[in-house]
């Protein structure tokens, strides 16, 4: 998902799978629940996302929805099994709403500030900061906002979403440089120095990946993407020392399809669920109602079928042994491209059964 910011945005509606009398906007790119007729497609609104520290007013106004020890803490939530990613704050709540322009930050003027958990030791370290060629980002997209940027019939691959803690490691082989990150440090322009302490370093090393690089590349930039386990509570997977699946393997700057990434990286890949045809159905979605409750515009959205989204249920198949319950799942186009915000079409489906806390790690 996009960096945390608090800003004004166009709210884009889509129908609520579960839920007549709901929809879900689309703001930036984080999804959101909403009564029906409550908002218009394009209304200008001001969203605060989930990890919002709230104070002054805006604490007192939504204090009972806030979670934390100091309820003041803005914590996803299911409606009717969707994930609602954080609050819209009435423009009355925000002095000078009209001069903001769309997606400028306004956490600074509202006093908002981002909840940062406690980073376990074991995943702590000394940083630096890097320079590398090609190095990208990686972040999942909520599925039910971002449908209408998948093809009908277009290959898709379903990948299973693990409840760890991403890590990234680059090689570039013209400078022999390595550059080992999780997914916080890296956005922030910052990685790992080298410590047999640290988990990811600990990741990287049990599994070779170094060594797996240079096996099958001897030039560019070479980074790939996984989430390291076990380091969230009930997660372990069947794991009981720290290990890594991988889900990308990109090699200066383009994703390698899964298929055809080595053998040694297939052993350490994630679980694929589906490889097949985007099945999907056509919804009526309400843009306007007039204060009356007449209809007064729609339109017509696409959804991924119900034989694609159940898959995000069930158990986790890492251990074999369904240790415990799939986090989810992510759906992705077979040849990687970008939705047309920009972002990578990599969607998540979270398992209804799966529960944040607020206070998971990256």
């Amino acid at each position: 998902m996009s960096n945390f910011k608090v800003s004004k945005e166009k709210i884009e509606l889509f129908p609520h799978p579960n839920a007549d009398a709901l929809q879900i906007g689309k703001i930036g790119s984080y999804q959101v629940i909403v009564k029906l007729g409550d908002y218009n497609d394009g209304d200008e609104v001001v969203f605060a996302p989930e990890k919002s520290i709230l104070s002054g007013v805006l604490k007192s106004e939504w204090e009972k929805y806030l979670v934390g020890p100091n309820k003041d803490r803005v914590k996803a939530v299911r409606l009717r099994g969707e994930i609602s990613s954080g609050i819209i704050i009435p423009s009355q709540f925000v002095s000078n709403f009209d001069d903001f322009v769309i997606g400028e930050d306004v956490s600074e003027h509202l006093g908002i500030k981002m909840y940062v958990p406690e980073i376990p030791k074991q995943l702590m370290g000394t940083t630096e900061g890097f320079t590398m060629p090609f190095m990208g980002q990686h972040d999942c997209e909520h599925a039910r906002v971002y449908a209408n940027e998948l093809i009908p019939g277009e290959r898709i691959v379903v990948s299973e979403k693990l409840h760890g803690s991403m890590f990234t490691l680059a090689y570039n082989f013209e400078t022999e440089e390595t550059v080992v990150t999780s997914k916080g440090l890296l956005k922030s322009g910052l990685s790992i120095k080298e410590d047999e302490n640290n988990a990811y370093w600990q990741a990287a090393k049990n599994c070779r990946i170094k060594e797996i690089i240079k096996n099958n590349y001897n030039s560019g930039v070479v980074q790939v993407f996984g989430e390291i386990i076990p380091v969230q509570k009930g997660y372990n997977y069947g794991q009981t020392e720290i290990t890594l699946r991988l889900f990308d393997v990109r090699h200066n700057g383009k994703s390698i399809e899964y298929d055809k990434v080595s053998d040694e990286f297939k052993q350490i890949w994630v679980p694929i669920i589906y490889d097949g045809e985007c099945k999907m159905n056509e919804k009526e979605v309400i843009l306007h109602k007039s204060h009356d409750g007449q209809i007064l515009a729609t339109k017509t959205t696409k959804l991924l079928s119900t034989e694609i989204t159940e898959l995000c249920k069930g158990a986790e198949l890492v251990s074999g042994k369904s240790q415990h319950i799939r986090e989810g799942v992510v759906v992705r186009p077979y040849k990687d491209r970008l939705a047309h915000d920009g972002n990578k079409l990599r969607l998540k489906l979270l398992n209804p059964e799966y529960k944040e806390t607020g206070d998971e790690f990256n």
